[in-house]
């Protein structure tokens, strides 16, 4: 009786490892290389195509698992399995995620950079970039732990409205310290040089090198409120600050003021919808930039003093660093910085989570921890040569959901 009743159960199993197992053991060989072929094509097209746009920005580690996935699948059914199912896919998916995977080790995370030592030049200029995003900031101490690293020029964007902006600026206030206190702008005071400060729309700055003139282009939808504590997607803003790096003139004027040296930073804050195409949002930048009127604000004796010159463009920028709300490597970038160098690529290594969005669901933050999206990036000019980058978190507590970067330059020397 008991053989009677285990036969069919017996038959049945074989059945499964004779005809389902191989079947699944090639169906999971082949999804694996489908996927690792949607991860090629997504680095090869980037954002040329809204429609490749979207398979560049899902995450590498989620592409390159999912195919180590079916691998190993595959593996598993073939074992069980009385028929070859798979044998020549399998070893082809192998190779294809063991060559992946070393391309993103050394490739994209440039991880053997990590071994590489590093020493800070003297001459070099420590530059801090970070978008608030308007979130509530727990960690004190933040801006005195970026001027204990000498953080030289700190770009800010999005900071939130009010009296944590003036606390902001209170705090930097040892970059030229003053006993009078002055006006910034119409709403914000330091006890300081104004020189070295500056606070328009969402962009706060703040440095060790005065400031001559800036100005900013906003694009986008009209709807967007302003009174919003962070970026919404539908509008963007690039302001231009024009720093002089020139060695500070004795205040008993003893010898003359030494000429000014130049060096020009966009900071960027693009549109983050992610329903627009990257090379349209990009042109478009461009575009208003392109069509800047003239007007902005320039340092006069004590005060910032408004600017008008509608016959000036907007200057070619040695540094172009911000939120771009796109991939590092997309080829959108390249009508906001044509012939530009991109920093992380030319010293920076690791992952690259400039971006960690944080949401309530626990399945969807588990995922989030294994995304690279690295949309806060820098590039430089070919007069300057990035000798660091790193990625910071600002916020320890995991509240903030940008993180800042923080680069090294240091100017080409003519040979």
């Amino acid at each position: 009786m008991t053989k009677e009743h285990s036969h069919p159960s017996r038959s049945f199993l074989g059945w499964l490892r004779r005809r389902v197992f191989p079947k699944l053991a090639k169906l999971c060989a082949f999804v694996g290389l489908m996927i690792l072929g949607l991860w090629i094509t997504g680095r090869v097209l980037t954002d040329q195509y809204q429609w490749s746009q979207y398979i560049w920005w899902v995450p590498a580690l989620w592409m390159l698992g999912s195919a180590w996935a079916c691998l190993f699948v595959s593996f598993a059914f073939a074992k069980f399995s009385r028929r070859l199912g798979g044998i020549f896919l399998r070893p082809i998916l192998l190779v294809a995620c063991l060559c992946s995977s070393i391309y993103l080790f050394f490739g994209v995370w440039h991880m053997h950079r990590i071994v590489l030592p590093y020493e800070r030049a003297a001459d070099s200029i420590r530059i801090g970039h970070w978008n608030h995003a308007g979130q509530q900031i727990s960690s004190q101490g933040w801006e005195q732990s970026l001027l204990d690293q000498g953080v030289d020029i700190v770009l800010l964007s999005n900071a939130r409205w009010g009296q944590e902006r003036q606390i902001i600026l209170n705090n930097f206030a040892p970059y030229a310290p003053e006993d009078k206190e002055r006006w910034v702008n119409y709403s914000y005071k330091i006890q300081g040089d104004p020189s070295h400060f500056w606070i328009q729309d969402n962009a706060l700055v703040a440095s060790r090198y005065p400031m001559i003139r800036t100005g900013i282009v906003s694009f986008g939808s009209a709807e967007r409120q302003q009174l919003l504590n962070h970026s919404s997607s539908n509008l963007g803003w690039i302001m231009f600050v024009e720093f002089d790096l020139a060695p500070i003139a004795n205040k008993d004027q003893s010898t003359p003021p030494p000429d000014p040296i130049p060096f020009v930073v966009w900071l960027v804050d693009l549109p983050s919808d992610p329903y627009n195409a990257r090379q349209e949002s990009m042109q478009k930048t461009r575009d208003a930039i392109d069509s800047w009127n003239g007007t902005g604000w320039k340092m006069g004796r004590h005060v910032w003093e408004q600017n008008n010159a509608s016959g000036d463009l907007f200057p070619a920028p040695d540094l172009i660093i911000g939120d771009f709300n796109t991939i590092r490597g997309s080829n959108s970038i390249h009508h906001l910085a044509p012939n530009m160098t991109d920093t992380f690529d030319t010293v920076g290594f690791g992952r690259g989570r400039s971006w960690v969005p944080h949401t309530k669901s626990w399945v969807i933050n588990l995922g989030v921890l294994f995304a690279d999206w690295h949309i806060d990036l820098s590039f430089v000019n070919t007069d300057w040569k990035a000798l660091r980058y790193k990625i910071q978190e600002i916020d320890q507590s995991g509240h903030a959901e940008h993180r800042m970067q923080i680069l090294d330059l240091v100017k080409k020397t003519t040979k």
